[in-house]
C-alpha cells in the first residue's frame, strides 16, 4: 500500500469517528437546554397557578366584603 492509500484508509475511519463524537455532544447539549426549559416551564407554571389561586381569593373576599356593606342579612 502507498502512503496515500494509507492516509485515505486512517482518514475515512477517523473522519466518521470525530463527526459521530461531535453530533453525539451536540445531542446532549441540546438534551441538556429541553431539560432546563421544561424545568422554567414547570416553575412558570406553578407561579401562574398560584397567582390564579390568588386571584379567587381576593374575589371571595371582594365577594364577602360586598356582601356585607350592601345586604344586610335579617
Amino acid at each position: 500500500m502507498t502512503d496515500i492509500q494509507v492516509l485515505t484508509i486512517s482518514i475515512s475511519i477517523v473522519f466518521p469517528v470525530l463527526v459521530l463524537l461531535y453530533s453525539n455532544s451536540r445531542v446532549s447539549e441540546v438534551s441538556k437546554r429541553i431539560d432546563d426549559t421544561n424545568q422554567r416551564m414547570e416553575t412558570m407554571k406553578t407561579d401562574v397557578i398560584k397567582h390564579i389561586d390568588n386571584g379567587f381569593e381576593h374575589m371571595a373576599l371582594l365577594l364577602r366584603l360586598h356582601e356585607a356593606e350592601h345586604h344586610d342579612k335579617k
